[in-house]
């Protein structure tokens, strides 16, 4: 072992948790006694005032990319780490020691070091040690051991050396509510053990628990026995809804926050919970990541919304929350409804933020947990309207799915079409509504024949109770896009549309002639799916053939079309479609294309109809895969793909 090693120390303020459990990382706040009191509405204040002025297209702007959750953070005053949902994390390194009498004339044989991984615990668990992002290997029996804790609060004793205590470490030292590794190494003069250096360090879990509204059945409707505030009843969950509604709240030890924003139970809009909470589990929609504190804690919240496709509204009374979902218009907003101020609709949002094409990133398991860009979204309709390419890339920071940031990029980008915003005073009726709620605007002195939704609200003028709300247009087109059931986009909202002039562009993007249902034996399908087989012919080419199959179209009309083979190169993707001009069906000419958006019915392409995505065996007769309905990016995207690539 390194000289140097011989008395590293303890890095300062490191293991300041004592005995009793109490955080040295917690931050002052309201103890829970005073939590559901309304008497809180200063701290309310306090926290929404930094946000309260944020305009409405604040919900456009990507977050900064974070840093690797696989750099190792060895810092005396770092912040607090809090991670989420599953996966790895480095740590923070919060003790270290080498020591031990002079073995083989090696000098201090033995290293102790202490890493934190998450506050809010006690996690999930099991927390266990990864070499190299991987389990760790029994190569290194006899020379690696551990001890862990959960981070429970308090811990019933501290983290043990297993070769023995190190200096400077003992029982004043739990760590309560951290979740945390001892790792011991032993050095040999053989160097049979680390000769190359320490491998890649850190710890795989499943980590902090959250409140579930839904499971506690003093809120409405909910059945279970969580309670906001009794962590002793929380689970582990990775849906982001709830780690919103859990950060917004704040995590408590011991009577004192030790994370989160700290708002009382009445500033948080537990019922949009619930229901978003709902929709990320129906959209398969997850979070992984880790966020610090001391630091930007609306920042935090936004990032943790992202995930789910949402985004925290500052409220003059505490937070609500606004995320992408199929919509019911609650109420119709017309010319009687008008107040006494200037309504104001801006058509088209400006250049800027009119993306036509993004770039998705997010947290790859297969990159060694890195931010990796994912393969770029791109609507040509749009990019013929813009006269140029618009490109953003988006870093879904706390994303681990490829499938889920291709969703969420796609919502991204048909929301920068939307009207918004729209700006309009209203008369008192109108001053219940929140943000969130749909409404259809029948404003035709203003062009707008739309639903919207409420993003923003202000004050209700104390003279005459009028209120001035912002919204933004809601095209029903989108969802069906962005959640890849559709691989055409929805069409762009024009001021002045009728009502019928709406819903033939929806209709058209919901149900083209060439995106239908495939019957095959009875049973139906978005595509053919894995009745597409595979021959590879030993010459660096590969035999697929497509069977006979029946076409049914949206108007219920059904027509034969025979199948047939085609000879591709090995190891290649290819999309498989046809041109059918007269919808007959039939005897029809299969091609083959690699660009996602020329194997769709498209304005280009009036008369296409997809059939399957494939990807051809290797020679050897392995690696060959069909996709069932669409390429990446069509209606529904292919999980072992790197990211969709809507057409």
């Amino acid at each position: 072992m390194a000289k140097a090693l011989k008395t590293v120390g303890m890095i300062a303020g490191a293991v300041a948790l004592v005995a009793t459990g109490v955080g040295a990382f917690a931050v002052a706040g309201a103890g829970i006694a005073g939590i559901g009191s309304f008497t809180a509405i200063a701290s309310i204040a306090g926290v929404v005032a930094g946000v309260a002025n944020l305009g409405a297209n604040a919900l456009a702007k990507p977050p900064p990319a974070r840093g690797s959750v696989t750099q190792t953070q060895i810092d005396p005053d770092h912040p607090t780490p809090y991670v989420m949902g599953e996966g790895y994390y480095a740590g923070v390194l919060r003790s270290r020691a080498g020591y031990g009498a002079t073995v083989k004339k090696v000098p201090n044989p033995n290293l102790w070091e202490v890493w934190v991984y998450s506050t809010g615990g006690p996690i999930q668990g099991p927390i266990s040690p990864r070499f190299d992002f991987a389990p760790v290997p029994s190569f290194y029996s006899g020379f690696f051991a551990f001890d862990s804790q959960l981070g429970a609060t308090p811990e019933a004793s501290e983290l043990v050396p297993p070769y023995g205590a190190a200096p400077g470490w003992g029982a004043a030292y739990k760590l309560s509510g951290q979740a945390a590794i001892g790792w011991q190494h032993k050095f040999d003069k053989d160097a049979k053990r680390y000769a190359n250096g320490l491998p890649v360090r850190g710890a795989y879990a499943k980590w902090v628990k959250v409140y579930d509204p839904r499971k506690d059945d003093t809120f409405p409707g909910g059945v279970g026995a969580h309670r906001l505030g009794n962590e002793s009843t929380y689970e582990w969950s990775e849906n982001p809804a709830l780690h919103a509604g859990t950060y917004a709240f704040g995590r408590y030890q011991n009577g004192q926050r030790v994370f989160g924003m700290g708002l009382p139970k009445e500033a948080i809009d537990f019922e949009a919970i619930a229901a978003w909470a709902s929709d990320c589990e129906a959209n398969g929609w997850t979070l992984y990541g880790v966020i610090y504190e001391p630091g930007d804690r609306w920042a935090n919240l936004r990032e943790i919304c992202i995930a789910g496709g949402g985004e925290p509204l500052p409220l003059n009374t505490g937070i609500g929350f606004h995320w992408d979902r199929p919509r019911v218009v609650l109420d119709t907003i017309t010319e009687d409804d008008a107040g006494q101020g200037e309504a104001q609709v801006t058509a088209m949002q400006s250049y800027r933020d009119r993306i036509n094409r993004i770039v998705p990133e997010f947290t790859s398991e297969a990159h060694n947990w890195e931010l990796v860009k994912a393969e770029p979204l791109i609507v040509t309709e749009y990019v013929e309207q813009d006269g140029e390419t618009v490109s953003q890339t988006y870093p879904f920071n706390l994303v681990k799915d490829p499938v889920q940031a291709g969703e969420l990029a796609a919502y991204k980008l048909v929301n920068a079409r939307e009207f918004y915003p729209i700006t309009l005073p209203l008369k008192p009726r109108m001053r219940h509504a929140r943000p969130g709620e749909c409404y259809h605007l029948d404003r035709p002195d203003l062009g707008l024949d739309t639903p919207a939704v409420l993003l923003k609200r202000q004050p209700p003028d104390p003279i005459t109770g009028e209120v001035v709300l912002t919204f933004i247009g809601e095209t029903a087109a989108k969802h069906a896009y962005a959640l890849g059931q559709t691989a055409t986009p929805p069409p762009i909202p024009a001021l002045g549309q009728t009502a019928e002039e709406r819903d033939e562009l929806a209709a058209a993007a919901n149900n083209p002639a060439g995106l239908d249902t495939l019957k095959l034996s009875g049973s139906y399908t978005r595509g053919l799916a894995g009745n597409v087989t595979q021959t590879n012919n030993g010459d660096g080419t590969v035999t697929v053939t497509i069977p006979n199959h029946t076409r049914v179209y949206a108007d219920g009309s059904e027509v034969s079309v025979t199948g047939a083979t085609l000879v591709l190169p090995e190891t290649s993707d290819q999309l498989i479609y046809y041109d059918d001009e007269a919808f007959a069906g039939g005897a029809v000419t299969y091609e083959t294309t690699t660009t996602a958006a020329d194997a769709y019915f498209s304005a280009a392409n009036p008369y296409r109809h997809f059939i399957a995505y494939v990807t051809t065996v290797d020679s050897g007769g392995g690696g060959g895969s069909v996709g069932g309905s669409s390429p990446p990016g069509g209606g529904g995207w292919d999980s072992t793909t790197p990211a969709p690539n809507v057409p």
